[in-house]
């Protein structure tokens, strides 16, 4: 049984249902429970023009997701209102999504990953890839990869 639960939760329509997934799941089970939100390496979403000041744009886009996380765990909390009494964590880092996932979860102690599943076509899912896809193959404790329309039990 997971004594430790990290949730990996993107910005999506997905994200906000495995926030409501994760947090009834960590109350049920009555366990710590983590949102993770894992920004893409800067360089990425600010480009390469030096003029940018990268610790402000930096600041604000953790900011952003911070207030994003603490929004869907409000909607969770308005559909179930026992989870308002669920303790939890927020934590936004940056990196490559699966591998800050996997390395956090490991350096931290989680024993159980939630991450949403993603309706990507075969060619994309084999070009690209998926951050569920990686963390279930290379993570080192169990993962659940949730679907919407899945409901706790």
């Amino acid at each position: 049984m997971p004594k430790k639960i990290l949730v990996g939760v993107d910005m999506s329509k997905l994200g906000e249902n495995v926030t409501l997934y994760g947090l009834s799941l960590a109350y049920r089970l009555d366990v710590d429970v983590t949102f993770i939100h894992v920004l893409p390496h800067p360089s990425l979403w600010r480009g390469y023009d030096p003029w940018i000041p990268r610790i402000e744009i930096d600041h604000q886009i953790k900011e952003i997701a911070q207030k994003r996380l603490t929004y869907y765990l409000k909607k969770a909390e308005e559909k179930d209102p026992v989870l308002k009494d669920k303790k939890r964590e927020i934590v936004v880092l940056e990196g490559n999504p699966a591998e800050t996932i996997i390395n956090y979860a490991k350096e931290k102690g989680y024993n159980l990953i939630i991450v949403g599943s993603r309706g990507h076509s075969a060619f994309e899912r084999i070009v690209v890839g998926s951050t569920a896809t990686n963390v279930a193959r290379y993570a080192h404790c169990s993962v659940l990869i949730h679907r919407i329309g899945e409901d706790i039990i």
